[in-house]
């Protein structure tokens, strides 16, 4: 297991700046990242790892269209989201993951950079599943 600190606004409402988690970076070694896991990811950009949701699995098609997210051509149900848009603006771009991609956005889409800057991600950039939140105390409790 391994400590983290949520930095910024782009997991909220779901987590907040300074929510300390507990992620497992064994998560992933015997089975596949599931849809609406909280996982700490290294951004390709960044020297540590961010805090995101996995909402596209390997071989489907991610498609952002007039603000909705689409899995496979079916609306997302995102109940995380805690009343926030599902993305923003209007348009349509899409995404083929292949073998071994996810694609992760923040639950705050309008303050968070993802898979729709950076693109999909490799499974190898999945450093752990979010399993546990133990700070602040009030909010202590497993997560996911």
């Amino acid at each position: 297991m391994k400590l983290y600190i949520v930095r910024g606004e782009s997991m909220q409402p779901s987590f907040r700046e300074g929510d300390q988690v507990v992620g497992n970076p064994r998560a992933y070694r015997r089975s596949a990242p599931r849809r609406g896991d909280g996982v700490v990811v290294r951004d390709p950009r960044l020297p540590v790892g961010e805090l995101k949701r996995v909402v596209g699995l390997a071989g489907e098609e991610v498609r952002l269209e007039d603000g909705l997210l689409y899995v496979d051509g079916a609306a997302l149900d995102e109940p995380y989201l805690g009343g926030l848009p599902p993305t923003l603006g209007l348009g349509t771009r899409t995404w083929r993951l292949e073998p071994g991609e996810y694609f992760v956005m923040g639950d705050n889409r309008a303050h968070s950079t993802d898979s729709r800057e950076y693109g999909p991600v490799k499974a190898d950039m999945l450093v752990g599943r979010v399993v546990l939140r133990y700070w602040p105390p009030r909010r202590w409790g497993r997560v996911g």
